[in-house]
């Protein structure tokens, strides 16, 4: 009996010593949470879209505290969501200027080289032979970048072109992502003109192709007051550092390929269209 009441004691006092171990490693182990990282989990929209460069609110909050991300970097949540992680953090925040997606392509009349009859998305198309459609640079029209917004920014036009839903874009850059012929743009929402090509044929070539097509003829060049666009390498590229988007180049444009996007609502009904 003495020895089962030792055996008994025994192994309470080595219970309780493993118990009171036990306690000091996970306090001197725990890791510690940082309580910034939930308080900016809880402005974060939640959207969990990956824009941020992280894999998401969580993994973005947790990167702003380490100093690995800045306060706004939230694309979906804009200037309103950085402002309240900015007051969390404790920082200044200076407001940037809301982005936008931009469609860079208006072909009209392009043919197709062949047939394609493969998987109805832009990627896979776009690897058989370069892709069916005549024009080199063009958008392919499956919609992949419409599949790609989370946020019912984008559908398909008539034309058979992408449209973008200015008023529900975050410009969180996924459909410019999965885009193959990088057509699409992430843009400040002021600038309203812009070159709706991407063509690198020489002038001749390209107007055979499509219509909409830059020429490389530097009459934009030319007219701009601002020396904000130059042609370079057969297309016509606006420095939308310099642009204040007067149009003037518009006015000039032979193919109607520079367009203002603003004088483009305001004859159209559809105001839909970016």
């Amino acid at each position: 009996m003495e020895l089962l009441l030792g055996a008994a004691i025994t192994l309470g006092i080595l219970g309780m010593v493993f118990g009171i171990g036990l306690a000091i490693a996970s306090d001197k182990f725990a890791v510690k949470v940082d309580p910034r990282i939930d308080s900016i989990n809880e402005v974060l929209p939640g959207a969990n879209c990956g824009a941020c460069g992280q894999p998401g609110c969580s993994g973005f909050a947790q990167a702003i505290v380490e100093g690995k991300a800045p306060v706004s970097g939230c694309t979906v949540g804009q200037a309103s969501v950085a402002k309240l992680i900015a007051n969390i953090m404790g920082v200044k925040f200076e407001n940037r200027e809301r982005v936008v997606a931009v469609v860079m392509c208006h072909a009209r009349g392009v043919k197709d080289k062949f047939t394609y009859n493969g998987i109805k998305d832009c990627r896979a198309a776009n690897i058989v032979g370069g892709g069916f459609l005549g024009c080199d640079y063009g958008c392919l029209g499956f919609g992949t970048c419409v599949e790609a917004c989370k946020f019912e920014a984008m559908y398909m036009g008539e034309d058979g072109l992408p449209k973008v839903i200015k008023e529900r874009c975050t410009g969180c850059g996924k459909c410019a992502a999965v885009c193959p012929r990088k057509i699409i743009s992430i843009l400040p929402e002021s600038k309203m003109v812009h070159v709706r090509c991407k063509s690198l044929d020489k002038g001749a070539v390209a107007k055979k192709i499509c219509q909409d097509s830059c020429i490389a003829c530097k009459q934009c060049e030319k007219i701009c007051p601002y020396d904000a666009i130059h042609v370079q390498n057969n297309l016509a590229v606006i420095d939308y550092n310099k642009c204040t988007s007067c149009g003037k180049c518009v006015e000039v444009c032979p193919n109607r390929t520079i367009i203002n996007f603003a004088r483009e609502r305001s004859l159209s009904r559809h105001t839909l269209t970016v």
